[in-house]
């Protein structure tokens, strides 16, 4: 019987220190991605952060490619953002709901706006971030028309609004970019860039207050 066990056990440690040392990688990239830029950053400056070997790097995580693929994962597929959704479907009036989904952006940009900004600076001269970038933007549209077709659900989408055309005002107001310009770029501070966007969107989508 422990001759049975110890190999499975063996594997199970293997496992466990392959998926410490991938989080290592993962995160000495996103440290340097965002403080060198992606093109500038190299597989054997993350390697030395994550004290490991280039070799790994790349058998790990796929090299400097891999690593954006897995942050921009990151950015669109975390909890945060399922619970944004599930949290906006549950509001019960379209005001309700874009009032949760603006909180959200910011939760959200506090967790991965360093990503958000990595992916977007490097589309500029990377094919592989483009591609990554557009991926990441078509998730985003589509997790946003599922909160549309809710608000027209309830009746409150403004008349000659689509669901799609819902979620693209929204998503051109609140994307990363235009968030921080509003917050960090004109001084506003989060709070107050969040009420302006916000109340701009509701104006675009929702039917009038009676």
């Amino acid at each position: 019987m422990p001759d049975s066990i110890e190999p499975a056990a063996a594997q199970t440690r293997r496992d466990e220190y392959a998926e410490m040392t991938r989080r290592d990688v993962v995160a000495a990239a996103r440290r340097l991605f965002a403080e060198q830029g992606y093109e500038q950053t190299t597989v054997a400056q993350i390697a030395r952060a994550a004290r490991v070997s280039p070799a790994t790097v790349y058998a790990q995580c796929g090299g400097k490619e891999g690593l954006l693929h897995t942050l921009m994962d990151i950015w669109t597929t975390s909890p945060t953002v399922g619970r944004i959704i599930g949290d906006a479907a549950a509001g019960r009036t379209g005001r309700e709901k874009l009032r949760i989904l603006a909180d959200g952006y910011v939760a959200h940009a506090a967790e991965a706006g360093d990503i958000m900004r990595i992916v977007e600076r490097a589309a500029a001269s990377s094919t592989p971030a483009k591609t990554f970038l557009d991926i990441a933007d078509r998730r985003h549209t589509e997790a946003l028309e599922t909160i549309t077709k809710g608000i027209a659900d309830v009746g409150e989408l403004a008349d000659g609004v689509s669901v799609t055309d819902a979620a693209r005002m929204i998503y051109f107001h609140f994307r990363n970019p235009q968030l921080v310009l509003a917050s960090e770029t004109f001084g506003w501070g989060i709070d107050r860039a969040k009420q302006w966007l916000l109340e701009r969107v509701e104006s675009a989508i929702l039917t009038p207050r009676p």
